[in-house]
């Protein structure tokens, strides 16, 4: 039976008809970025075991690297699959779909994000496994501010931020709108006041998607290269940062999952956090 994927928004649908392998939680700069997440987690599927099944006018191709291209669906900003070349191995993101394989390995450890600890007993590597044949190519990481503020920006550096004051809390998020807005294992999201992240540059080159169905569910998103960005809350008067976007360390730690209920089949929760089936506990 086929293994149905789709964004955020629906517009993009795909379904793998083969086994997917090789898949793995990336750990990479260029991931954390491109997903707003600790990690992307994705499968590698042989080029005739992937087909589109709606949506291909609303995928946006950003050259995230010479060898490595990375899409999106322009509509709502979550990460699709795509293919280095034509005829080429597909690159999944698992956050796409409910069931699959688990991930194999945790790679580029080594640029793993200071607010994340790594608990899972996966095989470790600080780049691509030996003997993979892939190029290592990182991002150019920004340089620790020195002013004490907080900074982020996204993947191809049109969009920048900074925040102004403390954050107030931080979590990981595992309800379905997460995980298929940021096509991975789950949303990892720090809180900050509504006038506390001012953008510094690139605002006009942000798009929002908020689902119909939804009170408070949309995120913000680089239109060139799809990275999510913070997204201001008016009603609730917060504003929510993907901590994938962030530069330097926020000084803050997710402190507990919520919607454990709807974590995807294929992702093991490893750490001790507090684990909420729901939302948040009343405060």
């Amino acid at each position: 039976m086929a293994n149905k994927g789709q964004c955020l928004c629906g517009t993009v649908t795909w379904e793998i008809t083969g086994q997917p392998h090789g898949a793995s939680h990336c750990h990479c700069s260029m991931c954390r970025k491109a997903h707003g997440a600790a990690f992307a987690t994705y499968w590698t599927v042989a080029p005739g075991d992937l087909r589109f099944i709606s949506g291909t006018d609303a995928i946006v191709v950003y050259p995230s690297s010479p060898t490595l291209p990375r899409a999106f669906c322009g509509t709502c900003g979550a990460k699709v699959p795509f293919a280095g070349a034509e005829g080429a191995e597909w690159s999944v993101p698992a956050g796409g779909h409910e069931e699959g394989p688990a991930a194999e390995a945790e790679i580029f450890v080594a640029s793993r994000a200071p607010w994340f600890t790594l608990t899972s007993d996966l095989p470790r590597h600080d780049a691509y496994p030996a003997g993979s044949g892939l190029p290592s190519i990182e991002r150019p990481v920004a340089p620790p501010r020195t002013d004490g503020k907080v900074g982020g920006s996204c993947l191809c550096g049109a969009v920048a931020f900074e925040i102004t004051a403390p954050f107030r809390t931080a979590r990981h998020c595992h309800c379905s709108r997460c995980r298929h807005g940021r096509a991975a294992a789950h949303a990892s999201n720090a809180f900050a006041g509504f006038d506390d992240v001012v953008f510094l540059r690139g605002g006009e080159n942000l798009a929002t998607f908020k689902l119909p169905e939804a009170r408070f569910f949309a995120q913000t998103f680089c239109r060139t290269c799809g990275s999510l960005m913070p997204r201001r809350d008016p009603e609730r008067q917060i504003t929510v940062v993907p901590m994938g976007s962030l530069d330097d360390d926020p000084g803050i730690r997710p402190g507990d999952h919520v919607h454990v209920g709807s974590k995807a089949g294929w992702f093991t929760i490893t750490d001790d956090l507090p684990r909420n089936q729901e939302g948040p506990p009343p405060q």
